[in-house]
C-alpha cells in the first residue's frame, strides 16, 4: 500500500484544532481519535506503531473498533497528543428527565 502524503503544516494545524475542539466537547470516539491522529502525523498504520511502541495489530484493532487495547498501549498513542486515557464522564443527546421528589 503506497504511503499518503504527510499533510502540509497549515493542514496539521487544522486537523489539530478540530480534533482537540471534538475531544473538548467529548464527540470523538476512541477510534475516530486515533484515526484523526494518524491524519495529522501523515503515518501509515505501522509507522505509527512502530513510533508509539506498539505494534501494527493494535492500532488495526483500535482503528477497526474492535481491539480490547490496554490502558498502557492507549496512554503509549495518546501521549504524543498531549491526551492520556481517564474517566470522563458520558455526555448524552438529550437530557435526562428530571425526577420527581
Amino acid at each position: 500500500m503506497p504511503r499518503r502524503n504527510r499533510p502540509t503544516r497549515e493542514e496539521q494545524n487544522a486537523l489539530r484544532r478540530a480534533f482537540y475542539e471534538r475531544i473538548d466537547a467529548g464527540d470523538m470516539t476512541i477510534p475516530e481519535a486515533l484515526r484523526a491522529m494518524r491524519a495529522m502525523t501523515g503515518l501509515t498504520q505501522a509507522e505509527f506503531a512502530a513510533h508509539r511502541g506498539v505494534s501494527r495489530r493494535v492500532i488495526q484493532d483500535i482503528e477497526r473498533g474492535t481491539g480490547n487495547p490496554t490502558v498502557d498501549s492507549l496512554n503509549s498513542v495518546a501521549k504524543l497528543f498531549g491526551l492520556r486515557v481517564g474517566f470522563v464522564p458520558i455526555r448524552r443527546k438529550e437530557p435526562a428527565a428530571p425526577t420527581s421528589s
